[in-house]
């Protein structure tokens, strides 16, 4: 969690400037937020994760869950859905809360061949993520569990930028409280666009100080344009 230095006073949720406890930190979020959306060298990835038996949260990996996973590229083109078979019937009332239906479920995919196509398609790419951390934990039991080899995600996590952002402290006084995910919807997809609906959140947000370097970036400290055009890319690369 980043710590929050300088801080003396709590935020509302939509990133004001004006009662930012640090205002640098908040700038940071900001440039971190325009430089990655310039880049477009990343896929959206969400997962949803409901448990079959909650009663149940003690048996690590023996405890039977639905996961589903979804991969967006950064206009929200849906390159990738699926859900891991389960291996157990599953009740309506979990379905529901999981924000699919039964047909969905009867076609899910054996974990092999998600991790397989999974694996193919996220090849070289960096991902952005709600919480990287988890994603990761997530994966590793899932391939002991199914006995399949492990893969490591790169790319960056949303949450701790976020918090950064909004700026509000958590009860300690040290450090930001992390903010929930607002997103339309309960499944994988949905988060996926939840991430980039806050990123460019905070990538449109002016800055109260323009601590931005200067150059042919493709926005000032007040203003933002959402791509640059190759030549300008070039142009700055090369400090020309």
């Amino acid at each position: 969690m980043q710590s929050a230095k300088g801080a003396n006073s709590k935020n509302d949720t939509n990133g004001s400037s004006s009662n930012h406890p640090n205002v640098i930190d908040r700038n940071q979020a900001i440039v971190w937020a325009r430089y990655l959306i310039d880049s477009s060298d990343f896929l959206l990835f969400g997962t949803k994760v409901t448990y079959i038996h909650p009663d149940r949260a003690g048996d690590g990996l023996d405890q039977p869950m639905l996961v589903s996973l979804a991969v967006l590229t950064p206009d929200g083109k849906t390159l990738f859905e699926s859900l891991v078979k389960p291996e157990e019937i599953v009740p309506n009332q979990i379905v529901a809360q999981h924000g699919l239906d039964q047909a969905i479920v009867f076609n899910a995919r054996p974990f092999s061949d998600v991790a397989h196509a999974l694996s193919r398609l996220i090849d070289g790419k960096q991902l952005l993520v709600w919480d990287m951390s988890a994603v990761q934990v997530l994966f590793d039991e899932l391939c002991v569990k199914y006995g399949q080899p492990p893969f490591v995600f790169t790319g960056h996590s949303l949450k701790d930028q976020y918090a950064r952002f909004v700026g509000e402290i958590d009860a300690g006084g040290a450090n930001y409280k992390l903010q929930p995910l607002k997103s339309k919807g309960i499944s994988a997809v949905a988060q996926c666009r939840g991430l980039i609906d806050t990123l460019y959140k905070m990538a449109s947000s002016s800055q109260k100080t323009n601590t931005a370097e200067t150059g042919n970036l493709g926005w000032t400290g007040q203003f933002y344009k959402p791509k640059l055009s190759t030549a300008d890319k070039i142009k700055d690369l090369l400090g020309l």
